[in-house]
Order: structure tokens, then sequence, then C-alpha cells
């Protein structure tokens, strides 16, 4: 089926009377960088800016294992994430929307323009897609925003637009609700039929080369699913962590060794002496195995950041020159 529908066959989730924005109030970025490192004017493409606002393409690539990241439930609400020690962290991608990791839940602001239905009606009842990332954009904080407590913390966090109130926001959910179809979620993007997806899993799903190969790139092996610190401290933090409490478990069992071979009983035993031993020239060799790995992943990674950053430029020094050529012919 073409993505492109006519305006007449899909509709806003709400009528004209429940729009809790007017057209005319919607201010978009001057500009924002893209999912491709490229500025995107909303003034001169608003198609682009609009897919950049809503698109889940990532997500939707994963979808048939999502299942490995999150449940078919609708997120918890707000408060809920308060309760769980989760502090809001703002997003302005919609496929890290509802992502968690640790302490920490992203959530995009809802978007102004979502309230509005002669948004809807100019530029989102167009397109399939898009009509279908927006519905489950405004589900997802019909999920988030559930009380009136959910509601005072989403104000707070400025993940609502200002002027909307708890009883104009009410009235707004039950008619998206009794337009979409719940049972189904035939009317949503696919992404949200899950509620929140746990980061890791995600990072687990890019880096497999199985799961979704157009997706595979060396950047997502070494990235994952959402790139966060560059440092290499954070990196080895994240991913070496464990060997630490590898390191305290091993220099237990050899202290309890030495202990037991300064006792008159065991210091005599040979089977005893051998098994301590072997456990010393183990945990050593052990020890320099994990310092080597250490050792080559940093330097795989400082030559794979060199190399992709000396490649970057060049791409992006002839893009700006064939450019410049195509102006002044």
């Amino acid at each position: 089926m073409d993505q492109k529908t006519p305006p007449g066959c899909l509709l806003p989730p709400f009528p004209p009377d429940q729009s809790l924005v007017e057209l005319s109030a919607i201010t978009h970025p001057a500009a924002i960088r893209s999912t491709s490192a490229t500025l995107v004017l909303p003034s001169q493409d608003l198609a682009s800016y609009l897919a950049n606002e809503l698109s889940t393409r990532r997500l939707s690539r994963l979808h048939k294992y999502l299942w490995l990241a999150g449940l078919p439930v609708p997120a918890r609400p707000l408060h809920r994430q308060r309760l769980m020690n989760r502090a809001v962290v703002v997003t302005e991608r919609a496929d890290e929307h509802l992502v968690w990791h640790q302490h920490r839940v992203f959530v995009k602001p809802l978007p102004a323009f979502l309230l509005s239905y002669g948004f809807w009606e100019a530029h989102l009842c167009g397109d399939r897609r898009l009509h279908a990332s927006a519905c489950g954009m405004l589900l997802s904080y019909v999920w988030l925003v559930a009380h009136r407590s959910d509601f005072g913390i989403a104000a707070a966090e400025g993940l609502v637009p200002p002027g909307v109130t708890w009883e104009r926001w009410t009235a707004f959910a039950r008619e998206v609700l009794g337009a979409l179809d719940l049972e189904t979620m035939a009317d949503v993007d696919p992404r949200y039929q899950y509620g929140e997806l746990r980061l890791s899993r995600l990072d687990m799903l890019t880096r497999w080369p199985l799961v979704a190969p157009e997706m595979w790139s060396p950047r997502n092996v070494v990235d994952g699913y959402m790139s966060s610190s560059t440092w290499y401290t954070a990196f080895f933090e994240r991913h070496f962590g464990w060997l630490l409490v590898g390191f305290v478990y091993v220099s237990v069992v050899l202290s309890a060794l030495q202990v037991g071979l300064s006792t008159d009983v065991l210091s005599a035993n040979s089977d005893f002496q051998n098994f301590g031993l072997g456990v010393t020239v183990a945990g050593l060799a052990a020890l320099c195995l994990a310092l080597g790995s250490i050792i080559l992943v940093w330097v795989v990674l400082f030559c794979y950041h060199l190399l992709s950053t000396i490649a970057f430029d060049r791409r992006m020094r002839l893009e700006r020159a064939k450019k410049g050529q195509g102006k002044r012919s």
C-alpha cells in the first residue's frame, strides 16, 4: 500500500472542539539536528522536520524482537516512574521515548502541534505513517498522564505545552481513547504496541547483526542503540565493570588459600598445595588476559574513532564543496 493517502482518508483522533492548541499559536524551532547530523529547517522542509520529530523507524526494524526489551502493555504513569526511583530525562527523539536505563526513563515532550486539529488536517492526515506515529505519541501520553499527580509532574518537567489544564487534558484524552482501536492497536505505529523498553536489551538487539542486518554497522556495535558518554572511562566502566567484581572474588579465594597454607594441617597436604598453586596460576593468567583485552579494546576503539572521524570530515568537506559548486553554477 502506498504510504501517501488522500487527505480525507485519515482523521485526527479528536474533534475540532477539543483542540488544545490553535494552529496560529504553533511555533516550530528555527532548526533541528537530524539523525544524519544535518540541519533541518522546518520553515523550508516541514516534512523532514515532522519525520525527525515522530519517526520510530529504528524500533520498527526491531519490532519482531521488541518482546525481549519490553512488554506489550501500557507504560507506567509518571508517578509510578517516580516511585520506581526513575528520573525523567528529556529526549527530543521519538525512538528514544519511553526507553529506560537503570534509574532514568527518557521521555519526549509532547509536541504542541499534536494538540492542534488544524495541524493534523494540514500536515499529518495525508501521510499514513506519520499519522500512525502521531497517534502513538498521543496514546503514550494518555498512558503517562493518567492522574492529576501525573499531570503535575508533566507540567513541572515541561513535558506538556503551557496553557493546557488538567480538565481540558482529561477531556482530550477521552476523545483520543475513543478514536483509537485499543484492542488491535492498528491505528498506531507498531512501536507503541509496547510500553517501556529496556535500553540494555535494545543495545543487544542493535549490536547483533542477525536481528536487523540493514541496521548493523561498526558504529552501532560501539555505541549501541543510544550513544551516551564518549569518554573511554565511561565505556570501560559500563562494559568491563564486572571484571572488578570477579577480581574481588578471586582475591577472597586467594586470601583463604593463604590462610589455609599457614596452618599446620593444610601446609603439609600436597593436594591442597597443588590446588592453591593451580588457583594462583589461573588467577594470574586471568588478570593478564583481562588487562590484555582491555588494552586491545582501547586500541581498536581509538583507531575506529580516529578513522571514522577522518572519513566523516572528508565526506562533509566533499558535500559542502559540491553544494558550493552547484550554487556558483
